[in-house]
């Protein structure tokens, strides 16, 4: 059941990533940087919000909501209020511009590298020691996004490396998440679900502090960009496949461990691709799947003997 539920986070996340593309198209009268970043705002702080709201009312329910609030304490709180900017503003946003310029298929690819940095971090600023099969791992998550990014630049799409260089801080962003999501794990009791909650709490803030910014900074262009938003279709789509991505996510972690969990997770790429061949949004090659093998089994090799994550109450 758990291999079962890893595989439907990585097709929910590749569907997510499609219908997030497909979005930026049809909403999108411009592929100006100001008008993307005001979409990606948009986007993340609807896909948050409803997820965190969505954790709230479970625990409001269960009647835990008043005592995970009593124990939030600051050893916890701080970092998860770092890692909120790094998954949010740097991770999410970078990602879902990466998704508008380089499509679902090419940025995917390099975002699903996040546990290769995560781990990259742990070594440098946790001084944890790797192992040869995380070392391998490593290089082979690295010769695999090389080639497939050579790859994308190649296919002369427009914007691809635009698309790519959001990407890759999308996959710093999410990478630094993990380190910091981890030590306040250490530091707190609270299960996983409620620490999520609390740090989409914090990247929604993030997101409506930086869309007040950019309102007082050019209001007609950024309402502009807001009035072509509205398409009620598109946004349930990409809200709820990014929230049951995540629960399911946590889910498989919970119940196969942190190694098969995030390389079922990483199999978006595949995902990704198919529902880009589905929707009519590109052509899959034979040396992006086979690259992306490589890419889903270097990331196995660097998760492998991660230690499992705590017990998620979802």
């Amino acid at each position: 059941m758990g291999i079962i539920i890893g595989i439907i986070s990585g097709m929910l996340w590749g569907l997510n990533d499609v219908l997030t593309n497909v979005y930026s198209e049809q909403a999108l009268f411009s592929t100006v940087t100001f008008a993307v970043l005001v979409f990606a705002l948009i986007l993340s702080l609807m896909q948050d919000s409803f997820s965190c709201a969505g954790i709230y009312g479970y625990h409001a329910m269960r009647g835990s909501f008043k005592t995970n609030m009593i124990k939030t304490r600051h050893k916890s709180f701080w970092p998860l209020i770092i890692a909120a900017v790094c998954a949010g503003p740097l991770g999410m946003v970078a990602g879902i511009m990466g998704i508008a310029y380089a499509g679902p298929v090419y940025a995917g690819v390099v975002t699903s590298c996040y546990p290769v940095i995560a781990l990259l971090l742990a070594m440098t600023l946790l001084r944890e020691k790797p192992t040869k099969i995380k070392v391998v791992g490593i290089i082979l998550s690295v010769i695999a996004v090389m080639f497939i990014s050579i790859a994308g630049v190649r296919s002369g799409a427009p914007h691809v490396l635009i698309g790519l260089i959001f990407a890759s801080c999308a996959m710093l962003g999410w990478g630094a998440e993990s380190i910091l999501f981890s030590i306040a794990q250490k530091s707190s009791t609270q299960d996983v679900s409620w620490l999520l909650a609390v740090r989409q709490s914090a990247s929604a803030l993030s997101y409506l502090l930086i869309l007040a910014i950019l309102l007082i900074v050019d209001y007609q262009q950024t309402w502009a960009v807001v009035n072509q938003l509205f398409l009620p279709l598109l946004i349930v789509g990409c809200v709820l496949s990014a929230s049951t991505s995540y629960l399911a996510y946590y889910h498989a972690i919970k119940r196969i461990g942190a190694s098969l969990g995030t390389t079922f997770n990483a199999s978006f790429i595949f995902w990704a691709g198919i529902f880009s061949v589905l929707f009519n949004i590109t052509h899959v090659q034979e040396s992006f799947i086979l690259w992306s093998v490589v890419l889903i089994i270097g990331i196995y090799f660097a998760s492998k003997g991660n230690r499992k994550y705590t017990q998620v109450a979802c």
